[in-house]
């Protein structure tokens, strides 16, 4: 300082200011470098960690999504139908199923090992192949759907019997074949393992001598019985490709940007965007080790590619496994627009010193002198005297300028003090302003804004970040007034025109409407200098008033004043009383409003602030009157005083009205039905009685006339049945007395001619016993082997026809069984194609959630339709299981019956030798039995025919008298039944039993005496 002390003014203060220029350009340099560094350093990283955000959201979403069709696959009950019958189908291949299938899908494949997978049927028929037919589309749509690398249905001993895509490990031996050990046999022991059903997956798997490559990843799944039972594992391969396509998206990352994930080894999972310069598919590097830690955050360090680098870093799930996601970019690149900023500014900064050394030269000889004294005015000015004389004003060069200037500054600040105090109490009044307000410059650019609009926008935050994301309610003041416009330069056109000012004008800011006043600031001497804007949050205001005008739409109301005159009545209130609305305002309320139900004198409970809820009686002054329902609700002011009363209803006169006519409608069919009831119970009690002339006289209501007329025909008709009943009671008893007459004598006939047969039977007893007995033997031996013979040849033709029939039987269910699969197929496709579809309308979020419920319901009758189509064959099954066994037992019982047939036959001839003894025998009693013949005949008819009629007489008898008791209960129009007469004399039953015996006897004696022509046909 000592040397500048030393140094004249018109040097000085060029050096002094180009020092002090110096200072504030480099300042100024390094804080705009600072600053700038700043705010890329924040900027990107909000922005990588936006895109790592986005990234990881995408890959768990497809873990999520190859997941939920896992699931949806596994509990499908075509997906189990497939494994028992893939697996049926393999036992059934011999003792190298392996060796088979892998000839015929994979060997004989006409196709590329790519494309094995477009072999549906080899040509060979054998029931694997039939199943592969059916089954195989529905899962090579359903890996094309989810993007599958392949499909695998594994058995429960490890057998793959299903593959899509026909690989190596096809038709092999998890266990103990060649894939023993690798990643697909690991799978799928932990999944038998498992004892839910949460899937199990692998990590990603890839080709070891290409780590560059990405690879592919397991999911498997226990696939169990409706008890619990496993059955097999299904198991996805899914390519890892969306892991590497979404991770080196280059989007957001800038020429430098790569992401990547890294699995729990430190092993990188997934492709880079660029070849690192050095390092192998292991990183080591921070940002790994803490996202593996499970830490989330952002470093500054050596990237995959050994430069610098600014990397965010997350950990996440996929597959159950934790991962690290890190996204990295060149802090060469990131920092490059503030190194271009510094080098501009030294560039600039540069020029203006050279510029304002000169200039400083130029200015301090005409500076230095005047210098004094314009320090001294001031000092003085600077003191607050305002009216201190200002010397060198008339000086025609900077000084003079500085004169005036200082002169003018003078007194404009004198000004300023007068408006320093008058601003300060409209700046008091503006910020205590309960309306909201801003003031904007003439760029619109906010300058102020009191606290009523810091609250506005807090309180509509979510509104205001529909048009504005990135709005802040605590920092608006230099942000701009177009981001609260969608076309600023509209606003702009019209707000710079002063003939539209003040403006008016109402916004639409998300679900808000917010009512703009807009007025300009003006100077004198510089004209427009900004705005002032007023907000008004209206959207209540709107919503209040478009309610009040449907309201108004279809309501009644009526208003009153606190005393009760009636003030305001609605178009649809006038319309219903049919006056004017003149007629009815200036009422009181007693004259048209009048509660009912039990609300009457409600009035003085509206003074009180009581709201009325019910129905009143709305009265016009010419007498009309209608029914209303709703309220009658006193609206109180601020301090709790009743501004105004209001009534807001529905016309329910009809309702009621229709309501009244139907009460009485049901009144009536009540007494009418009341009446038909007591006279069918009186009717009916005189019909238990007895009394078939109980008629109903008095006629029903017309609906139940015809129940009358219908009883009193079935009463009648019941009368004549009845009386037709006893008329013929009578007409039997006295022909029942005849025909006891008549047997009492066939008796006494009978009787006699027994006597006469005795003594002739008596000499041909002995002769013809053994003769009898012969005859008797062989007749019915010969019966039996006729009809036995006669069953077996019958028995032999009727198992032919069910051996033919059941034969049918077990082809039909064939057939029925090949119908059910197709069923059972259409059922799994349609269950497919619901569960995509139910995929897809769940991805598409809202906009499918109508799709997804059909999807649901299809797939659900789907799901039916298969448990169904499961059951009948089960049952067709076990069916068929009893009809072969039918067969078999049929076929055994007609062997048995040709031996039974073969026996008989042998019997048969052997009967027929006795017969040919007995013909012999019986040459020599037939001149005898002739006669006797004759005579046993009349005897046996008569004995036969005295049984059965005395045992009829008897029988007709007793049911005569009791039928004659029967009806004696009913009375009709004949009049009452008759009593029976005494019943007939009872004949002498050991008499009666004695001619019977006697008569019998008779008949064994004369047994013997067969006709020749008899024994021939035996």
């Amino acid at each position: 300082m000592k040397v500048l002390k030393g140094i004249k003014l018109g040097i000085r203060l060029p050096l002094m200011l180009v020092a002090i220029s110096v200072v504030a350009l480099a300042i100024m340099g390094v804080s705009s470098y600072g600053v700038a560094r700043k705010i890329l350093t924040s900027e990107g990283t909000d922005r990588l960690q936006q895109s790592l955000d986005t990234r990881v959201g995408t890959l768990e979403a497809w873990a999520a999504g190859l997941t939920s069709d896992l699931h949806a696959t596994a509990r499908n009950a075509g997906t189990a139908r497939s494994l028992r019958e893939f697996s049926a189908a393999w036992d059934r291949l011999g003792e190298t199923p392996q060796d088979a299938l892998r000839k015929a899908f994979i060997e004989a494949n006409p196709n590329p090992p790519a494309e094995r997978y477009k072999l549906d049927y080899p040509g060979e028929v054998n029931d694997y192949t039939i199943l592969h037919r059916r089954y195989h589309p529905g899962f090579v749509a359903l890996a094309e759907q989810k993007h599958l690398v392949d499909i695998y249905l594994v058995s429960v001993t490890g057998n793959v019997i299903y593959s899509l895509g026909k690989q190596d490990d096809f038709a092999t031996n998890l266990r103990e074949g060649p894939a023993r050990g690798g990643p697909l046999a690991q799978i799928v022991e932990a999944a038998q393992q498992t004892t839910g059903e949460a899937p199990v997956a692998s990590g990603f798997l890839r080709d070891p001598g290409h780590p560059g490559t990405p690879g592919v990843v397991f999911l498997a799944r226990p696939l169990r019985s409706s008890e619990g039972l496993l059955l097999g594992v299904l198991v996805f391969e899914a390519s890892a490709d969306p892991l590497s396509a979404v991770m080196a998206d280059p989007r957001a990352l800038g020429e430098s940007g790569q992401g990547y994930v890294v699995g729990a080894g430190q092993t990188l999972e997934s492709t880079l965007r660029r070849t690192p310069a050095a390092g192998g598919p292991d990183l080591q590097t921070a940002a790994v080790r803490r996202a593996l830690a499970g830490e989330s955050g952002h470093v500054i360090e050596a990237g995959v590619d050994g430069a610098e680098v600014m990397a965010v870093f997350a950990p996440f799930t996929l597959f159950g496994k934790a991962y690290a996601a890190v996204v990295e970019q060149s802090t060469q690149e990131l920092f490059e627009p503030a190194r271009a900023l510094a080098r501009r500014l030294t560039l600039n900064g540069a020029l203006l010193l050279v510029l304002l050394g000169g200039l400083s030269a130029w200015m301090a000889r005409s500076v230095s002198k005047p210098l004094g004294r314009l320090t001294g005015t001031i000092g003085k000015i600077s003191e607050g005297v305002y009216d201190a004389e200002v010397r060198d004003g008339e000086r025609g060069d900077e000084i003079g300028d500085i004169a005036r200037a200082l002169t003018a500054l003078r007194d404009d600040l004198a000004e300023a003090e007068v408006a320093r105090r008058v601003a300060a109490a409209q700046g008091t009044a503006f910020r205590a302003s309960s309306a909201a307000m801003m003031m904007v410059d003439a760029e619109f650019n906010i300058r102020y804004v009191n606290e009523a609009v810091v609250k506005m926008i807090r309180s509509r935050i979510e509104d205001f970040r529909q048009v504005t994301p990135e709005i802040d309610a605590e920092a608006l003041v230099g942000k701009s007034m177009d981001m609260f416009h969608r076309t600023p330069t509209y606003a702009r056109a019209i707000l710079s025109d002063s003939a539209n000012l003040p403006y008016r004008a109402e916004i639409v800011v998300g679900e808000g409407r917010f009512g703009l006043d807009i007025t300009e600031i003006t100077q004198p001497e510089k004209g427009r200098i900004g705005y002032v804007v007023e907000w008004r949050d209206v959207t209540e205001l709107r919503m209040n008033r478009a309610l009040l005008a449907a309201i108004d739409d279809y309501q009644l109301i009526f208003e009153f004043a606190p005393g009760g005159e009636l003030t305001r009545v609605n178009r649809n209130l006038v319309t219903a009383l049919g006056v004017e609305a003149e007629a009815l305002l200036g009422l009181p309320h007693e004259a048209v409003l009048e509660g009912s139900d039990g609300l009457e004198g409600f009035w003085p409970r509206l003074e009180k602030h009581e709201p009325i809820v019910g129905r009143f009686r709305l009265t016009a002054p010419g007498g009309r009157s209608l029914l209303a329902e709703g309220s009658v609700t006193p609206v109180p002011d601020r301090n709790d005083r009743l501004l105004k009363i209001v009534l807001i209803a529905n016309d329910v006169t009809e309702a009621q009205a229709e309501l009244q006519l139907e009460h009485e409608r049901n009144e009536a069919m009540q007494a009418g039905q009341k009446q038909v009831v007591e006279g069918l119970r009186v009717a009916l009690q005189r019909l238990a009685t007895g009394d078939l002339c109980s008629l109903l006289d008095a006629e029903f209501p017309p609906e139940y006339e015809q129940l009358r007329q219908d009883f009193n025909r079935a009463v009648t008709t019941l009368s004549q049945a009845v009386q037709v009943v006893i008329d013929n009671a009578a007409e039997i008893d006295g022909e029942a007395r005849e025909i006891s007459n008549a047997a009492e004598d066939l008796s006494s006939r009978t009787e006699r001619q027994a006597a006469t047969l005795e003594e002739t039977a008596a000499a041909l007893d002995q002769l013809t016993s053994s003769v009898s007995s012969a005859a008797a033997g062989v007749g019915e031996a010969n019966m039996v082997v006729v009809q036995a013979r006669e069953s077996a040849e019958s028995s032999g033709q009727i198992v032919q026809q069910a051996v033919a029939a059941m034969g049918e039987i077990e082809e039909s269910s064939r057939k029925i069984s090949r119908i059910i699969g197709v069923i059972d197929d259409i059922a799994f496709q349609t269950n497919l194609l619901a569960l995509n579809a139910g995929v897809e309308a769940a991805r598409a979020g809202e906009a499918g959630r109508g799709f997804a419920v059909v999807a649901s319901e299809v797939r659900a009758l789907a799901q039916r339709s298969s448990e169904a189509a499961r059951e009948i064959d089960t049952l067709i099954t076990a069916s068929s299981n009893q009809v072969r066994r039918g067969v078999d037992l049929v076929g055994e019982t007609g062997s048995a019956l040709q031996r039974i047939l073969g026996s008989v036959n042998d019997i048969a001839a052997r009967v027929s030798e006795i017969a040919a003894s007995a013909q012999e025998q019986s040459a020599g009693l037939a001149e005898i039995n002739t006669a006797m013949n004759q005579l046993d005949q009349v005897t046996q008819h008569n004995a036969a025919m005295f049984e059965q009629t005395t045992a009829a007489s008897h029988a007709l008898t007793r049911g005569a008298q009791a039928l004659t008791v029967t009806t004696a209960q009913f009375r009709t129009a004949g009049g009452t039944a008759k009593p029976a007469p005494a019943t007939a004399q009872p004949i002498d039953l050991a008499r009666h039993k004695a001619s019977v015996a006697r008569a019998a006897a008779a008949t064994a004696q004369a047994a013997v005496a067969i006709e020749e022509e008899d024994w021939e046909d035996f």
